[in-house]
């Protein structure tokens, strides 16, 4: 299952540097360059993608996260799989936990509540 990012905080990432961006653009424009132009670039890049990419996967038997910029996924075995405190904890066959490095207010609130109801 798919748990994709909170789109919130994708639309808030784009906003702000759609802002940061015009005001670059309009200080250009009047004859002074601001280095805003360049740095508004990174929120609208994070934003979008938030937008389009997922923020991890949940099969069966292991949680696997997905980095936001590149190929890298990180793979996390589990048992059995509890929400806590806003956190995913993986428990393996022996009892023992490891926190899966995913935070609730970064998912989709349908997303993590269908993965964290579908492994009770």
């Amino acid at each position: 299952m798919k748990v994709r990012y909170n789109p919130v905080v994708g639309v808030a990432l784009l906003v702000i540097g759609a802002v940061c961006e015009f005001l670059g653009v309009w200080l250009y424009l009047l004859g002074e360059f601001s280095p805003v132009v360049l740095t508004g670039l990174m929120p609208m890049l994070i934003g979008i993608l938030y937008l389009v990419r997922p923020y991890f996967w949940v099969s069966p038997a292991a949680v696997e996260v997905t980095a936001l910029v590149g190929t890298m996924r990180r793979e996390y075995p589990f048992q059995a799989l509890e929400a806590e405190g806003g956190r995913l904890v993986a428990v393996d066959h022996e009892g023992a936990r490891k926190k899966v490095p995913v935070a609730r207010w970064l998912a989709h609130s349908e997303d993590w509540a269908a993965a964290t109801q579908q492994n009770h």
